[in-house]
């Protein structure tokens, strides 16, 4: 239905007076006439009753004038809606995450977008990189947050944060009074990892105590950060984290960086490379712009 017809109605709803309704829409009486009796044929019922003396609304014209304030809103609110969304200001985000991943810049970077873009839905999903791929070229997710290099040319990958690995050690362990450790220097001691056929940074990071010339003896395999810190802070065993995981820590535990060559275990958002969503691309300014002020702040942990 043309929205005119429904303007038109309005107008000669509350004047009830052909003359005074076309003047206050800048048309002469015949073309309204003409307009109001599309309406009425398009309704299928007389809205109007006329008369040589006055014009008087039907029960059926006294029901649409009720509804039209409600149109007109709907419609505005869908035209502003479409707006949005045509701005990335509207819609919805699947975003992938591994438990390490919630380290600023994202969680400051999800405040700042939710702050800004309300109308945006947002939810996270902790999965395994592999899985988050999978999902990321299924479409079930739009981006995903995780460390170690990934290759793919449906795949674009940027730099979130760069940061090395650090050794996690219990605080009365007699490491943790040195400044520094050299990677070997961990050899011999048990460890706490995430498990290695679930996460690519733990088979990342035991390939690296490899080549520093030591097999680690992981004596626990862990899914959360947060064991993972209770069991070293317990002085079950010591880890290798990345540097932002200090962040997460609450006491009990040291974190000393490693001597060169160490290990890099950078944050990498990943999306599809055809995605053009102006949500997608409202999100990752936000997380670019959350990344330089930490780095701008020197908290940032590269």
């Amino acid at each position: 239905m043309d929205m005119r017809l429904l303007r038109y109605f309005a107008v000669l709803a509350d004047e009830l007076h052909f003359g005074r309704a076309a003047t206050r829409l800048h048309i002469s009486q015949p073309p309204l006439s003409q307009q109001i009796r599309i309406l009425e044929e398009e309704m299928g019922t007389a809205l109007f009753v006329r008369s040589q003396h006055r014009v008087e609304l039907t029960e059926a014209g006294k029901t649409l004038k009720e509804q039209v304030p409600l149109i007109f809103a709907q419609f505005e609110r869908a035209i502003d809606l479409t707006r949005c969304a045509g701005r990335g200001e509207a819609g919805s985000l699947a975003i992938g995450i591994i438990s390490s991943a919630m380290v600023d810049p994202l969680p400051r970077a999800l405040r700042d977008f939710d702050t800004r873009h309300p109308q945006v839905r947002w939810t996270l999903h902790e999965m395994t990189p592999a899985a988050q791929i999978q999902a990321l070229k299924e479409k079930r997710l739009d981006i995903c947050f995780f460390r170690v290099m990934h290759e793919d040319p449906e795949i674009r990958s940027e730099v979130v944060m760069r940061e090395p690995a650090v050794a996690v050690l219990p605080d009365a362990h007699p490491l943790a009074a040195q400044p520094q450790l050299a990677l070997c220097e961990l050899a011999g001691e048990r460890f706490i990892s995430f498990g290695r056929q679930q996460s690519q940074l733990a088979r990342y990071l035991h390939d690296c105590c490899v080549e520093a010339g030591f097999t680690p003896d992981i004596e626990q395999e862990v899914v959360e950060v947060h064991t993972l810190l209770c069991l070293v802070r317990e002085g079950l065993g010591v880890a290798l984290l990345p540097a932002s995981a200090r962040q997460l820590a609450t006491g009990g535990v040291a974190f000393r960086p490693l001597a060169a060559p160490c290990p890099d275990v950078s944050m990498h958002a990943r999306y599809r490379a055809d995605d053009t969503s102006p949500v997608l691309a409202l999100f990752l300014a936000t997380v670019r712009e959350a990344a330089a002020a930490m780095q701008g702040s020197g908290s940032g942990a590269a």
